[in-house]
């Protein structure tokens, strides 16, 4: 597994670009509203070619296959081709189908698997031969899901020709790995059109920023716009690491938590269990309104301060996510990064997500009712719970355990 890490500057830097360069083409240039996850795609090319640079300088796992012949180059292509072709119409019409991502909010979700669906036919084929030559890996066709998707059905295939019972042939799916790489698909199913549709409203949301008008606030509408960005830039990050897997990209999923607590806590956080959770467990941040009357202490100056404070400790927050780059992801192994807050402490997206959610609630009257302080220690266990469970599943690699070893410390440094 390659652990060379790219710089978590390096980035955030990528990420910040894609989200103004969206911006700029859809505000001012008035670009088709359909195309809103361009940002996405352009992420994709920019870190391919920093990964892509960073091989030719420092060979690793990954060579060019300079004598690789044509006849079998296309044979590997055309059957990833093929099989990534069978996966993306299965998504499309999967989400077309589904009642719950029927609804109109999933709209973008569907414009977006129309518009992969319609390039991929073109781009497809192109894409696995430069990628076979190129990025020629051993290591990375056993974790390519296309191979390993034909291996199943191989073996399905070949229960079935032999005349199994239905328990031999349903033994191929208690196989660990084939769990893990179904698993794996299930788990980007379930978040790429969640991530896709935030994608659309967040940058959307930066356009009406732009356009609105705050009278005496146009500090406040300064500060908004900013966290838009930021929360852009976020989303946008987050869709490339389930969308698109590639070896370009060096995001491909190693390992995958398999026990129950593990989803569990994790798909709490998100839609649409996260409804649920937040029925239980009153959400605190919901409490901050544009108002400083509803402030502890009613005062233009400590608004101003609270905003200024929300938006630096959200700067820390979305820094720490997208410095992981494409390899982001919940509860899995991809790759890590050890630098920037990840060495110093081993869970910093937990602790500065916390301290931002209490440092949105703890300044207004609202949040000093049981229900609301309540609410945040549950979501901080919650959260907490995600940080160790996660851990639980990464420490039985021999990467992570030497990353541990290194960066001591989950949460707070010298403390916790």
């Amino acid at each position: 597994m390659n652990n060379t890490n790219t710089s978590p500057h390096l980035y955030v830097l990528t990420t910040f670009i894609c989200a103004v360069i969206g911006l700029i083409m859809f505000y001012r240039y008035q670009v088709n509203p359909q195309l809103y996850f361009v940002p996405v795609l352009l992420l994709a090319i920019f870190h391919a070619a920093i990964h892509f640079i960073r091989q030719c300088q420092q060979p690793d796992y990954y060579h060019i296959a300079r004598n690789i012949k044509i006849f079998q180059l296309l044979r590997r292509a055309i059957v990833r081709y093929l099989v990534w072709l069978l996966i993306i119409y299965a998504a499309q019409q999967l989400y077309l189908n589904l009642p719950y991502y029927r609804e109109s909010n999933f709209t973008a979700a569907h414009v977006f698997f129309e518009k992969i669906l319609s390039w991929y036919w073109f781009a497809g084929l192109p894409y696995f031969c430069l990628t076979l030559i190129f990025k020629a890996s051993r290591i990375e066709d056993y974790y390519d899901p296309a191979i390993r998707l034909i291996h199943i059905v191989k073996q399905v295939a070949t229960r079935i020709l032999q005349r199994k019972n239905l328990r031999s042939i349903l033994f191929v799916f208690r196989k660990q790995y084939n769990r893990k790489v179904l698993l794996i698909l299930l788990v980007r199913a379930y978040f790429i059109p969640t991530l896709i549709i935030q994608v659309y409203g967040n940058l959307s949301n930066a356009i009406a920023i732009t356009q609105r008008n705050y009278n005496d606030y146009d500090f406040v509408s300064l500060l908004f716009f900013v966290s838009a960005m930021l929360w852009l830039m976020d989303t946008i990050n987050a869709s490339l690491a389930y969308a698109i897997e590639s070896r370009w990209l060096e995001n491909r999923p190693r390992s995958i938590d398999m026990t129950v607590s593990g989803w569990l806590v994790c798909l709490s956080c998100y839609a649409p269990l996260n409804s649920l959770t937040g029925t239980v467990f009153p959400w605190a941040p919901s409490v901050a309104t544009d108002n400083p009357a509803d402030l502890v202490i009613p005062s233009l100056d400590l608004f101003y301060a609270v905003k200024i404070t929300e938006v630096l400790m959200l700067v820390a927050h979305i820094y720490t996510d997208v410095s992981l780059g494409s390899a982001v992801a919940n509860i899995t192994l991809r790759k890590l990064q050890t630098r920037g807050f990840y060495g110093i402490i081993r869970h910093p997206g937990t602790t500065l997500k916390l301290l931002y959610f209490l440092l949105s609630a703890i300044f207004y009257k609202a949040f000093w009712h049981v229900e609301f302080i309540f609410g945040y220690l549950a979501w901080a266990a919650i959260y907490i719970m995600r940080a160790l469970t996660e851990e639980r599943h990464l420490k039985h690699h021999a990467v992570y355990r030497d990353y541990m070893a290194k960066v001591k410390y989950r949460f707070i440094p010298y403390i916790f």
